[in-house]
């Protein structure tokens, strides 16, 4: 609930009831989200201890900004210069980057600037993410936006773009947040700023919600995801099951891992459920999560167990409409796309430097699915932009 230091606290644990659970997420929600808010088990924000100011030894949390100048020399009696900016990501073959590319290409056309998005077109491949950056560093353009999986992976590459004079920022997955900022001001001279979700709470609101909407006499459920090299996805596992292991008594199976390909991974999941005919749920942590609702409806199981996904996929908010899944954890991608390049203009034009900017957890159930549905017009947003 909203505190004097406008910080967002919830209470959980076995002794509070899934009904006042949710009332905490929906106040939440109304003012501004969950991400940064959650920090036990979060390995992802950067504080040195969670307190309230009043005077119980707790250090706050706080976000420390590193006061770089730009590459640029500042000049506010000018109209700003047509500058580029591009972003990759570490999977271009997924839909789930629409809403971001939209967010890119509104923000860059506001401002004048050419912006192009790219990333591996065969599916998650942070070395080939690597292999673009490079190209990208070669063609120097002002800004690169990009999302970091791993911690060791990307670090050459981003030396060499700030060596190159080029600005750069991290969006949607920043593996190198929370206990790797003084390795970030160590290796690169900065913590590189970020805009996205912070990973384990949007993660344990996801797990929250799936509480909540189980049945008082539910004894078994499962979290899955698709990639444990998505240092992402892993953090919202840890963050889903640490939810409900200390607010239930509930059995949580193995997790399951069904990558990235429907069929392979439908069957995955099928094989899960086959095992386990008494599981009461089961929640996804990201994009592909629909493969649950899939192999739940082949298995004819979908109506005994609550279902939750992470991300709007199409798939995903059709089977929340369809009854076949009961809710999904959306993360604002457009934001992603869009606040990195107005973070990048004032600092390359105004030299104020960009800051982490958390897009929280929207949880999307059958009462707001139509609406939902009815906002999901990314492909209008990028035949707008021509794109």
């Amino acid at each position: 609930m909203p505190t004097d230091d406008n910080q967002v606290r919830i209470s959980a644990g076995r002794g509070i009831s899934r009904r006042r659970v949710m009332q905490q997420l929906g106040a939440l929600s109304a003012v501004g989200g969950l991400a940064g808010c959650l920090q036990q088990g979060d390995t992802e924000g950067e504080t040195d201890g969670e307190g309230d100011g009043s005077g119980d030894g707790a250090a706050p949390s706080y976000q420390r900004i590193d006061l770089n100048p730009p590459p640029t020399d500042l000049d506010f009696t000018r109209d700003p210069p047509e500058r580029d900016v591009t972003m990759v990501c570490h999977n271009g073959a997924i839909s789930f980057w629409n809403p971001a590319i939209g967010g890119l290409h509104d923000a860059a056309t506001q401002l004048g600037w050419n912006a192009t998005f790219t990333g591996p077109s065969g599916g998650f491949d942070a070395q080939g993410q690597v292999n673009i950056l490079e190209n990208v560093v070669a063609s120097q353009p002002d800004v690169i936006i990009t999302t970091v999986t791993n911690t060791q992976a990307y670090n050459t590459v981003i030396n060499d773009a700030l060596d190159n004079d080029i600005v750069v920022l991290t969006f949607n997955t920043n593996s190198l947040r929370g206990e790797g900022r003084q390795f970030m001001r160590d290796e690169f001279g900065r913590a590189l700023p970020f805009v996205g979700q912070d990973q384990y709470s949007s993660g344990y609101a996801n797990g929250m919600a799936l509480v909540e909407k189980l049945p008082d006499d539910a004894s078994k459920v499962t979290v899955g995801l698709a990639d444990q090299g998505h240092s992402g996805m892993v953090s919202r596992a840890n963050g889903a099951e640490d939810a409900i292991k200390q607010q239930t008594d509930i059995e949580l199976t193995e997790r399951v891992e069904y990558g990235d390909a429907a069929s392979d991974g439908v069957s995955a999941v099928e094989n899960h459920l086959t095992a386990n005919p008494d599981l009461d749920g089961m929640v996804g942590s990201g994009v592909y999560s629909w493969f649950i609702g899939q192999a739940a409806d082949q298995q004819g199981m979908a109506e005994d167990m609550i279902i939750g996904g992470f991300d709007l996929d199409q798939n995903t908010l059709e089977y929340i409409q369809e009854g076949v899944m009961n809710y999904t954890t959306g993360q604002d991608p457009y934001s992603q796309g869009y606040f990195p390049v107005l973070q990048a203009f004032a600092y390359l034009e105004r030299g104020m430097p960009p800051k982490e900017y958390l897009t929280g957890a929207e949880i999307i159930d059958q009462d707001v699915i139509d609406f939902a549905l009815e906002r999901r017009n990314w492909g209008e947003l990028l035949n707008y932009h021509g794109v």
